[in-house]
């Protein structure tokens, strides 16, 4: 997979994944073609990452809300085929 499109894929933008990858930070295995091109080595089983359900309530009253809403993003959520990260 190329560096840009896995960039996109987990949430960072191209120009920051090449710099991790110059200064050798990048998280992931990754190497440069004779082309010029960088290239992630990603398993096709291996989840590309997380998403984390994210919801709000106005009041401490409408806490029955908050559960429903929360269920509902991460049911949407897993639906999309994303791997919802349990929060603290």
């Amino acid at each position: 997979m190329k560096l840009a499109e896995w960039a996109r894929h987990n949430g960072v933008r191209p120009q920051t994944a090449y710099r991790w990858f110059r200064q050798g930070t990048l998280p992931v295995s990754a190497r440069r073609l004779p082309s010029g091109t960088t290239v992630v080595d990603v398993a096709d089983d291996v989840p590309q990452g997380q998403v984390v359900a994210y919801a709000r309530v106005s009041s401490a009253g409408q806490r029955t809300d908050l559960d429903r809403q929360v269920g509902r993003v991460t049911a949407w959520a897993t639906g999309q085929d994303m791997l919802v990260s349990r929060g603290n």
